[in-house]
């Protein structure tokens, strides 16, 4: 598989887990959010380690559209942070949730019509199919939780990352003790 086919198959994945969330309730919504919020920070992670340095390279408007697709994942961060505070179903949640998906789901639509139609003419496939492996190894190794305080690059990822995902792993597991 390319970086390409990886990526979409996790906006894929995104999808049916904002329908999921949707369409139910209770501790079963929880849950259901919990496993989006991790698929999105660990999602977001691998594609500003991995995707956006690809992205930069473009020849024509490259630090732009990396700059945008950031910006956007930044400011879908903050609303997760925000959606953590409070209480799943209540109606200030229900508010979060509905701008959150809406965000997100333009975001893919734009990383899908705009930046990965660019990758797949700047990059060699041979790139790509590592890139894809690379992905996939970014996400297993960042973080569940959003941290939007720490700075949404490669760099910091690669330096903070490793420290966060232990935490969150760890409140992810208590989390999950206490509800058993």
């Amino acid at each position: 598989m390319e970086l390409i086919d990886v990526i979409r198959k996790d906006h894929d994945e995104v999808r049916t887990l904002f329908e999921r969330v949707a369409s139910s309730s209770g501790k079963r919504r929880e849950d259901a959010f919990t496993k989006l919020r991790g698929e999105l920070i660990r999602h977001e992670v691998a594609e500003e380690e991995i995707v956006r340095p690809l992205t930069k390279g473009f020849a024509s408007n490259g630090k732009r559209i990396a700059e945008a697709r950031i910006r956007e994942e930044s400011e879908a961060e903050g609303v997760l942070k925000k959606m953590e505070r409070a209480e799943v179903g209540t109606p200030g949640w229900e508010q979060l949730f509905q701008r959150l998906h809406g965000a997100v789901l333009e975001h893919a639509e734009k990383e899908e019509r705009v930046e990965h139609p660019r990758l797949a003419e700047s990059v060699d496939r041979e790139k790509l199919r590592e890139a894809a492996k690379a992905f996939q190894a970014a996400k297993k190794l960042a973080p569940t939780r959003p941290h939007p305080r720490t700075p949404n690059t490669a760099a910091a990822n690669l330096a903070a990352g490793p420290v966060a995902a232990l935490v969150d792993r760890a409140r992810d597991a208590v989390q999950r003790a206490m509800a058993d």
